[in-house]
């Protein structure tokens, strides 16, 4: 019982610091961003957030990249083009460390293919590297 107390305490402890962390890193509001911008299927607005280095994508057509922005852009359109989103909610926010320092999160995203009434949850990955500018998305990943 003590033992479960203290696991309970230290994962509150740590995921609070973390979360605090990552609100004080501005990478919370950027991954709030980014969700409204896939949230409205904005994929030039998402092309926004592509890191200097580019962005590899994994959507449903297969792994490509890295790409640059406009790259990026075209691909995310394509695919937006062919799904309606229901909702999207921004999930867990973790700062893994590292030199550039990088992070990871995810959205639920309730989707369905235009023209049908079935909705699908699929979750999308992001990972992300913090650049001069503030932080830059390196990688998406759609999972059902």
């Amino acid at each position: 019982m003590i033992t479960r107390v203290a696991v309970a305490a230290l994962s509150l402890v740590f995921g609070t610091a973390l979360l605090g962390h990552a609100q004080e890193s501005g990478l919370e509001s950027t991954i709030a961003r980014f969700a409204a911008s896939w949230n409205r299927g904005d994929a030039g607005a998402i092309a926004s957030f592509v890191a200097s280095a580019g962005v590899s994508l994994d959507l449903d057509d297969g792994p490509a990249g890295p790409l640059g922005s406009r790259q990026a852009a075209a691909a995310l359109r394509r695919m937006f083009e062919g799904h309606e989103t229901v909702s999207v909610r921004p999930g867990a926010v973790r700062i893994v460390g590292g030199a550039p320092q990088r992070a990871y999160s995810q959205l639920d995203w309730r989707v369905r293919a235009r023209g049908t009434t079935v909705t699908e949850r699929r979750t999308v990955f992001i990972a992300l590297v913090r650049e001069p500018a503030g932080w830059r998305i390196t990688h998406i990943r759609l999972l059902r």
